[in-house]
C-alpha cells in the first residue's frame, strides 16, 4: 500500500471509487408549463483532519504546559533544565482511527413536479431523500468492558433480568494506564426523507416572493464529532460496544420548517403607476424605493435527558448517561412548553446503577423560532451608471424572544431533580437590531 508521506490507515479500502449520477426531465404535455424530474447519485467524502484528530491526542505528542515559564528569554538550547523543573508522565490520553477506514458515502434521490402559472410564477411539489452510510463516528475505546447479566451464572445483581449489560463497582478500563482512547470508526449511519412544497413568482410588474414548506426527518448515530456542530448532543457515542444504541434524530432534524421572502417596489416615479410624470426633485424623493420581508420558522432542536455523572461506571465522561422513564410514564404529556419548565422532569428517573437508562438519543425536542426581517431600500440616480441606495434593516422586527435548548440535566446522584432540569436559561437569537447602511454602485 505506498502512500506520500506517512499515514495513519493501514489498508486502503477504496482505491475506486464509483460514484453514478442519473436525472430524467419530462414535459408531459409538451407545452413547457409541466415539468417532471427525477434524479439519484451517490456521493463520497473523504477523509480529513486525520492527524489532527488520531496523532495530537497521543502521549508522543502531547505538550505540558507551565506557568510561568522558568526558562530565560532566548534560552541556550544545549543549557541543562533549571533545578526543580516539573517532571511528570506525558498525557494520559490516545487517539485512534479504524485501520480500514472507509470514506463516507451517501446516495441522494429527488423527485418533483413543477407548475408554471402566467409568465412569473412557479409551483413545485418536492420528495428530497438520502441514505448514507460509513461516516465517522468518535467512541471511548478505552471504557469498561460491561459483564451481562446471566442467572445462570449468579451474576445477576438485585433488580436486573437476564441479558442486561451492566458494569460492576470498581472494574477498571481495559487499559487502566490510560484515561479515554478517542477512536475514530467509519461505522455511523443516516437517513434523510423530506416532502417540501414551494411556491415562487420571480420579479415582474414589482413583486417577487417565494415561499416554502418542508416536512422532514433526519436520523442518524454521530452528527456532533467535535461536540461543537450540534447543541445538546455529546461528541462521542454513548455505549462504544453497540454504536447503533445512539441511533435517533439527528441533532440538526427539524421537523416543519417555513419561510416567506418577498420584495414590492413601490409604484411611484418615472415610468411607475403613480407620479409617472414627475421631474427632478419630485421624481428623485418618491422613485426607487422597495419594502423587503423575510419570515422563517421553524420547529425546534432535539435533545437528550441526561445525567451529570457517570451512573453507569463505565468510565465514558464525554457522553453523558441517560436518564430512564419513570413507571407508566412516556414522551405524552411531558412537555409544559414554559421558558422556566420546558419539560416535566418528574417523568425520569435513575436507572438501576452501573446501568444504562432506557431513554433514547434527542427523543426531546426545545422551542421552535420565529424571526420576522424587513428593510426599506432607496435608489437614487447619481449619473449614467451610478446610482446610490439608502438601507434600513430591522432584524427580528417584532422582538420575538427564541428560546434556547433546555438544561438537559434532568437528576441528582440521590435521584432527585436537578434544579436546572428542563429549565432554559439562554435564548437562540438576539432581540430587535437595526442596521443602516449606504451602497454605492457603478
Amino acid at each position: 500500500e505506498p502512500v506520500i508521506g506517512d499515514s495513519l490507515l493501514a489498508k486502503n479500502t477504496e482505491k475506486w471509487l464509483f460514484g453514478p449520477r442519473a436525472g430524467v426531465a419530462w414535459d408531459p404535455f409538451g407545452k413547457g408549463r409541466t415539468s417532471i424530474r427525477l434524479g439519484a447519485g451517490m456521493a463520497y467524502s473523504l477523509l480529513d483532519n486525520i492527524g489532527y484528530c488520531c496523532r495530537t491526542v497521543n502521549p508522543l505528542y502531547s505538550t505540558y504546559v507551565i506557568t510561568p515559564s522558568p526558562f530565560p528569554y532566548q534560552q541556550d538550547p544545549v543549557a541543562a533544565f533549571p533545578a526543580g523543573l516539573p517532571v511528570t508522565k506525558g498525557g494520559t490520553q490516545g487517539g485512534g482511527i479504524q485501520p480500514d477506514a472507509q470514506p463516507a458515502t451517501t446516495v441522494h434521490y429527488r423527485f418533483e413536479i413543477e407548475q408554471r402559472f402566467g409568465a412569473a410564477t412557479s409551483l413545485r411539489l418536492a420528495y428530497n431523500g438520502s441514505h448514507g452510510y460509513h461516516d465517522i463516528l468518535r467512541a471511548d475505546a478505552n471504557t469498561v468492558i460491561p459483564t451481562i447479566c446471566s442467572r445462570a451464572a449468579a451474576n445477576c445483581p438485585a433488580g436486573l433480568v437476564d441479558g442486561t449489560k451492566y458494569f460492576p463497582a470498581g472494574t477498571l478500563r481495559p487499559n487502566p494506564q490510560l484515561n479515554s482512547i478517542n477512536q475514530y470508526f467509519t461505522s455511523a449511519v443516516n437517513r434523510y426523507n423530506a416532502a417540501s412544497i414551494d411556491l415562487n413568482r420571480r420579479f415582474r410588474g414589482g413583486i417577487a416572493f417565494r415561499t416554502n414548506y418542508t416536512f422532514s426527518k433526519s436520523m442518524d448515530n454521530a452528527s456532533s464529532l467535535t461536540g461543537q456542530q450540534a447543541i445538546g448532543n455529546a461528541p462521542v457515542v454513548l455505549d462504544p460496544h453497540d454504536r447503533m444504541r445512539d441511533y435517533g434524530l439527528s441533532a440538526f432534524d427539524v421537523r416543519h420548517r417555513f419561510s416567506f421572502s418577498g420584495s414590492y417596489e413601490l409604484p411611484f416615479g418615472n415610468g411607475k403607476r403613480f407620479l409617472k410624470d414627475a421631474g427632478g426633485i419630485v421624481n428623485q424623493a418618491v422613485s426607487g424605493w422597495q419594502l423587503n420581508i423575510i419570515n422563517s420558522l421553524r420547529s425546534g432542536f432535539p435533545f437528550t435527558p441526561a445525567l451529570g455523572f457517570n451512573w453507569s461506571r463505565d468510565g465514558n465522561t464525554s457522553a453523558p448517561d441517560r436518564v430512564s422513564f419513570a413507571p407508566g410514564r412516556t414522551l405524552n404529556g411531558i412537555y409544559l412548553r414554559k421558558p422556566e419548565q420546558w419539560i416535566d422532569p418528574t417523568a425520569f428517573v435513575l436507572p438501576p446503577a452501573g446501568t444504562y437508562g432506557n431513554a433514547g438519543r434527542n427523543i426531546l425536542i426545545g422551542p421552535g423560532l420565529a424571526m420576522v426581517d424587513v428593510s426599506v431600500f432607496k435608489t437614487t440616480r447619481l449619473t449614467e451608471g451610478r446610482n446610490l441606495q439608502l438601507r434600513v434593516e430591522i432584524f427580528n422586527v417584532l422582538n420575538h424572544t427564541n428560546f434556547g435548548i433546555p438544561s438537559p440535566i434532568m437528576l441528582t446522584n440521590t435521584g432527585a431533580t436537578a434544579a436546572a432540569a428542563g429549565v432554559i436559561t439562554s435564548t437562540a437569537t438576539t432581540s430587535r437590531q437595526i442596521q443602516l447602511g449606504a451602497k454605492l454602485n457603478f
